[in-house]
C-alpha cells in the first residue's frame, strides 16, 4: 500500500512539473484532486450513474463525471496549442450486487477531452457525436488505446501479450499516465499494473478535432464490475497571444524657462564673449612683441 502511495505521488509530481518550467507568457493551468477528502466532489460534475463516496469517484454502468470548468486547449489568435499532463490511479471492482454473484470486471473506462459542458462519450464505432478525443481502457478486450470520436482504438495496447495475470480485470490498483505535446501533437498514454507497464501513442493534432475550450473528465460503460479514481491531477500550458511591440518610451519634457533664466543666460555668454576677446588680444600682443625683427643688409655692412 504504501510503495502504491508512492508511485502515485511520484506521477503526479512528474505530471505537474511542467507548469514550474512554463516559459513566461504563457497560460497554466492545474488542480490535484484526492477522492478521500469529501471536498474533492466540489469540483466535480457527475451524470449518470457516478457519484463521489469517498474514498473514491464511482463510475457504474453508463457513468461520466469532469472538471467543473472550461479549460483552453488551444488559442486561434495565436495558433498555438496547450501541453498538457494528467496521471490518475483508479481500479475496476467486480459488481457488489449481493443478489447476484460476483462476475470478472467487463466494460470501458475512458479519460476524456470534449466539448464543455460535457456530452456522451460514443458508444460505438461510427461516431457521429461531438467531436472526443478519449484514451480508453477496455477490460473487456483488455487493452489500452486512443480514439479519436469512436472507440476504435490507435494503436492499442494490449494488456495480456507481455505480463500474464497483470491486466486491467485484476482488481489492483492501477496508475495511469496521460501527456501531448505540442511541438509533435503526440499523445501518449502509460499505464502501470503491478509494475507492469503499458504504452500507447498517437500523433494528432488537437486543434482540428477540438473547440479552443474543453471539458475533461472520465466516463464508463460498464456491463459487469466498478471502476473507482482514486485520484487525479491535471495540469497544462497554453502559450498566449504573441505580445505586441512596446512602443517607444515618449522624449523627456523640456523643461520650461522663465524670462528670469532668459536673462541670466544672456549675461554669461556675455562675459564668456568678453573673456574671449580679451584673450584673444593679449595673445595677439605677446605674438609682435616677441616676433624678429627685420634686419636690412646696409646695417650689417
Amino acid at each position: 500500500m504504501g510503495s502504491s502511495r508512492r508511485s502515485t505521488t511520484t506521477l503526479v509530481l512528474a505530471s505537474l512539473l511542467c507548469l514550474y518550467l512554463a516559459p513566461r507568457g504563457a497560460f497554466s493551468l492545474s488542480f490535484s484532486l484526492d477522492y478521500s477528502d469529501a471536498g474533492a466532489g466540489s469540483s466535480i460534475v457527475v451524470a449518470g450513474d457516478a457519484l463521489v463516496s469517498p474514498p473514491a469517484l464511482q463510475l457504474m454502468k453508463n457513468s461520466r463525471a469532469s472538471y467543473r470548468y472550461k479549460v483552453p486547449l488551444w488559442n486561434g489568435a495565436a495558433g498555438e496549442v496547450a501541453s498538457f499532463a494528467t496521471a490518475f490511479s483508479f481500479r475496476i471492482t467486480p459488481d457488489k450486487d449481493k443478489d447476484s454473484p460476483p462476475q470478472q470486471p467487463g466494460g470501458r473506462m475512458a479519460f476524456f477531452l470534449g466539448h464543455h459542458p460535457s456530452v456522451d462519450v460514443p458508444r460505438s464505432s461510427a461516431g457521429g457525436g461531438p467531436a472526443i478525443v478519449t484514451v480508453g481502457f477496455d477490460a473487456f478486450l483488455n487493452h489500452v488505446g486512443i480514439d479519436i470520436s469512436s472507440v476504435n482504438s490507435t494503436a492499442p495496447a494490449h494488456t495480456t501479450a507481455t505480463w500474464p495475470g497483470k491486466n486491467l480485470t485484476t482488481s489492483s490498483v492501477m496508475e495511469a499516465t496521460v501527456k501531448y505535446h505540442n511541438d509533435s501533437r503526440t499523445l501518449a498514454v502509460a499505464l502501470l499494473i503491478d509494475g507492469a507497464l503499458y504504452q500507447a501513442n498517437a500523433t494528432v493534432d488537437l486543434s482540428r478535432i477540438l473547440p479552443e475550450e474543453v471539458a475533461v473528465g472520465f466516463s464508463a460503460a460498464a456491463f459487469a464490475g466498478m471502476h473507482q479514481i482514486r485520484s487525479w491531477s491535471f495540469g497544462s500550458t497554453l502559450p498566449e497571444s504573441k505580445q505586441e511591440a512596446s512602443p517607444q518610451p515618449a522624449e523627456p519634457p523640456h523643461l520650461p524657462i522663465s524670462s528670469y533664466n532668459h536673462k541670466k543666460i544672456a549675461l554669461v555668454l556675455l562675459f564668456l564673449g568678453t573673456i574671449t576677446a580679451r584673450c584673444v588680444r593679449i595673445g595677439f600682443q605677446f605674438r609682435f612683441k616677441t616676433s624678429p625683427n627685420r634686419v636690412t643688409l646696409a646695417v650689417l655692412a
